[in-house]
C-alpha cells in the first residue's frame, strides 16, 4: 500500500511539473492572440510615444487667423491630430498632413470624434501652403502658435519633423508619432499603428 501511495504521489508531482508550464504557455499564447486582435487590452500597448509630462497646448498660445484664442477643450470635445510647422510646410510637413488625413478617414465611424489641425510657428501662411490646405485639406483647422514657446517646450518634434502629435479633448498634448522616412510603406505602416491606438482611446 505504501508503494502504491508513493507511486501516486510521484505521478502527481510529475504531472504538476510538466503540466503547469504547459498551461502557462497556452494561457500566454491565448492572451497574446486576444490582445493582438483587440479582444482584450493589456494596457501597455501604445504604438505612439507618450509625452511625459504631457503639455497643456494653451502654453503655446494657439490663436485662430483672426487673432482669437483657440480653446481646444471647446472644439466639440474632439481628439486632435496636430501637425506643427512653419509658414511654408515643405516635404516632411506636407507628408504629415497627408498621413493624418488618410488616417483620419480610415477611422471610419470614429472619425467624427477626431479633428485635424495645422499649427504655424511663423507669423503668416505662405501662398503655396494656403493653396495646399484649400485643395487637399479642406476640413483641417489652421492656426498660429508661439514659435518660441514651442521650441522652448518639452515637445520632441521640430517645425519640420517627420511626425505629429495627438492632443486629447482637454487640450493635453499627450502622444506623438515620428517616422524614420517618408517611404509609402512607412506611411502606411504608421497609419495602421495610429488607427490601432486611436480605436483604443475612442472606446
Amino acid at each position: 500500500m505504501s508503494n502504491s501511495g508513493n507511486n501516486s504521489s510521484s505521478k502527481l508531482v510529475f504531472s504538476l511539473i510538466v503540466g503547469i508550464p504547459l498551461l502557462v504557455i497556452a494561457f500566454s499564447s491565448l492572451l497574446y492572440m486576444l490582445a493582438n486582435r483587440d479582444v482584450v487590452s493589456l494596457g501597455t500597448v501604445n504604438n505612439g510615444t507618450l509625452i511625459q509630462p504631457p503639455l497643456q497646448i494653451d502654453k503655446l498660445a494657439p490663436t485662430h487667423r483672426n487673432g482669437e484664442p483657440v480653446a481646444f477643450n471647446e472644439i466639440d470635445s474632439l481628439w486632435q491630430f496636430v501637425v506643427i510647422g512653419d509658414g511654408y510646410c515643405e516635404a516632411n510637413c506636407e507628408a504629415m498632413l497627408y498621413l493624418t488625413r488618410q488616417t483620419h478617414t480610415a477611422l471610419g465611424k470614429k472619425m467624427g470624434r477626431v479633428g485635424r489641425m495645422y499649427l504655424n510657428t511663423d507669423k503668416e501662411f505662405g501662398a503655396q501652403l494656403d493653396q495646399l490646405l484649400i485643395d487637399e485639406h479642406e476640413k483641417l483647422t489652421s492656426a498660429f502658435i508661439d514659435g518660441a514657446a514651442f521650441r522652448a517646450s518639452n515637445l520632441p518634434l521640430g517645425d519640420e519633423a517627420r511626425g505629429f502629435y495627438v492632443v486629447d479633448p482637454k487640450g493635453w498634448v499627450m502622444m506623438f508619432y515620428q517616422l524614420p522616412d517618408l517611404e509609402q510603406e512607412t506611411l502606411t505602416s504608421m497609419g495602421k499603428l495610429v488607427i490601432k491606438d486611436m480605436k483604443r482611446l475612442l472606446r
